[in-house]
């Protein structure tokens, strides 16, 4: 493994030696200003507008410190996600009651910038290794360093803290469960968060994964850093690592405090826990009603306690005197902007590259596809192009041309790009980088690809397949088949941003069956029903097919040559009058075929946007 300079930049710019101190301890990885997050009075109702609303909040209250690590446990459907949703300004709509950073009322959108929010599902770019996705991470979220080498640094300090260093060079698709978790923390902390928040951190790991996930959001916390977590089923081991507890039942705060007043509170409402039993197993029966006791009466008493706490909490000598650090909610940021966009297009573009030169089903498998499929046409089709008598062959090579360049793109799309999508999702709600830059990106990124495999197609299958030597010609044929290729492609990115991978491979064939059809090959246009003509005309694949046709066959191309007694379409212009074309222009074939890239593009682009609006919700 290569081995990187371990060192920082200090305040005139010059690279200093990191020491071997705990880097959660360090200057650099401690929270720029500590927080107090407070909320009352918290609820949350589902479809308000509907008769079908559903309370998922109700009057919930509690605080996360600075410092401190908070869990919140409860029963599934308690409302646990949904409260560090609202929390961390995910949620907006339907929410009733406050939420105050030290004190203060505090911008949602200044909020976010100090705050990381870590779902359960965390999605990471598979064909990135750790090192990669830190390095990443750390280009596009800290700013004021300049050069490699201090990037570099950070991600050894990371992966150290995060027991990753031997992992540093591993694909994320390769890295355990328990790995996977360490880097999603790995990825947010890189800045330094105030507050970081997270969404069952130990699911679907063992114990001693889940005791190490654990721990480490210890040391966070110890660093300055708020944070709170929801755990499904904490065990005795966590528990000791945990400072603060909130449990939530049907949507209420039933306690929040210190652990270790919770076995007081449980007490004076009639509970006791039992000698030798895991404490938070306890409480969930008892929420829960599985244990005999007055939940009201467990309710009124927690809730009297609970708000002297949060007063002494708010009035304590030592917690004031870090709140008055940052009493203005706008004084908390006091980071730089978010980088400019070409600094932002210029990673994600090294991000890209290196995913596409790694991605074997999109790239590699792609275009040895595309090679081998043209030689299989090369050989049932040869020289069908200068041929009369095999007319009807070289139509029908014309349309599987198109049929494949289609569905060999779009349908690899639609598998791949809801994984991209997830990750672009969960960056953007955490302040990476903006729409623009990241789509933009994309494109470009694509670009190479789109161009290359289906010109090595079209070379090898136009020269086999005997079709006219004319560099106008095959230009003008390139030049469709090109566009063919962008467009499957873009129909597969829309149709994988708006919907999940076994939803979209129904799609895709299933929409297009009729614009196949009204494509010109199985029916001609004048013998469609003038009600169904209209169709014809959004048939993208009758443009596609048209401007082949033409390509090939209009203008003064010179009669075919016959190798049989009688050649009735030996003339091109008597082909094409056959197949009822030329109905519109080359151009116009071009121009449709254009249009309909700008508007699958367009598309993709407001869905990925209305996805994030919805995630915000």
């Amino acid at each position: 493994m290569e081995a990187y300079p371990r060192e920082e930049l200090d305040s005139e710019g010059c690279t200093i030696p990191l020491t071997d101190q705990d880097p959660f301890d360090s200057n650099r990885l401690k929270p720029v200003a500590k927080m107090l997050v407070e909320f009352d009075g918290l609820s949350y109702t589902v479809d308000s507008r509907t008769e079908k609303s559903k309370k998922i909040l109700e009057d919930v209250s509690g605080c996360f410190r600075p410092e401190r690590l908070t869990t919140i446990i409860g029963p599934s459907g308690a409302g646990k996600t949904t409260l560090l949703r609202i929390v961390s300004t995910l949620k907006t709509t339907n929410v009733r009651g406050s939420i105050t950073v030290n004190g203060k009322e505090c911008d949602s959108d200044v909020f976010r910038k100090q705050a990381c929010f870590l779902p359960q599902q965390f999605a990471l770019s598979p064909l990135l290794t750790v090192r990669e996705t830190l390095y990443i991470a750390a280009r596009l979220k800290v700013q004021g360093i300049q050069g490699p080498h201090a990037f570099y640094s950070i991600v050894a300090e990371i992966a150290e803290n995060l027991n990753l260093t031997n992992n540093l060079d591993t694909l994320v698709e390769n890295l355990s469960g328990g790995e996977q978790k360490r880097l999603s923390i790995g990825v947010e902390i890189v800045t330094k968060p105030s507050i970081l928040l997270l969404d069952e951190p130990t699911t679907g790991l063992d114990s001693a994964s889940s005791n190490q996930v654990i721990g480490l959001l210890h040391k966070i916390a110890r660093g300055g850093c708020t944070v709170a977590c929801v755990i499904h089923q904490p065990s005795s081991r966590m528990i000791s690592q945990f400072d603060d507890l909130l449990i939530i039942h049907n949507g209420k705060s039933f306690y929040y405090g210190t652990w270790d007043d919770v076995f007081s509170t449980f007490c004076d409402a009639g509970y006791t826990c039992p000698q030798f039993y895991n404490i938070a197993e306890f409480v969930l029966e008892v929420v829960s009603g599985e244990r005999d006791g007055d939940l009201n009466n467990l309710y009124k008493i927690c809730s009297v306690k609970c708000a002297n706490w949060k007063t002494n909490i708010r009035n304590s000598s030592t917690i004031g005197t870090d709140v008055r650090i940052a009493s203005n909610c706008r004084q908390i940021v006091n980071k730089p902007k978010q980088l400019s966009t070409w600094q932002q297009q210029k990673t994600l573009l090294s991000r890209a590259i290196i995913c596409i030169k790694r991605d074997n089903t999109l790239t590699k498998l792609r275009f040895a596809a595309h090679v081998l499929v043209a030689f299989l046409l090369g050989v049932v089709f040869y020289d069908s192009g200068n041929n009369a008598s095999r007319i009807q062959s070289n139509i029908a090579c014309v349309f599987f041309v198109l049929l494949f360049l289609y569905f060999a793109n779009s349908m690899p799309a639609v598998q791949m790009f809801p994984i991209e999508a997830a990750v672009f999702l969960r960056e953007y709600l955490n302040n990476w980088y903006n729409l623009k830059s990241y789509f933009s990106v994309k494109i470009i990124s694509d670009l190479p690809l789109q161009i290359l495999a289906p010109s090595v197609f079209i070379a090898i299958t136009y020269y086999i397949t005997g079709q006219p030597m004319e560099c106008d010609r095959f230009l003008r044929t390139w030049l469709i088949c090109i566009l063919t290729t962008i467009l499957g492609q873009s129909s597969g990115m829309l149709v994988g941003a708006a919907f999940d991978t076994q939803i979209g491979v129904f799609l895709i064939p299933a929409i297009n069956m009729p614009i196949i059809l009204f494509a010109g090959f199985f029916i001609k246009f004048s013998e469609v029903t003038p009600y169904l003509q209209p169709l014809c005309f959004i048939s993208f694949f009758r443009y596609a097919f048209e401007g082949i046709l033409q390509a090939l066959y209009d203008g003064d191309r010179d009669r075919l040559p016959c190798y049989e007694i009688y050649c009735h379409l030996k003339s091109p212009k008597r082909i094409l009058d056959t197949m009822d074309m030329p109905t519109i222009f080359y151009r116009t074939t071009v121009f449709g075929l254009c249009i309909w890239i700008i508007c699958l593009q367009l598309s993709t682009y407001l869905v990925l946007q209305w996805k994030a609006r919805v995630a915000k919700r």
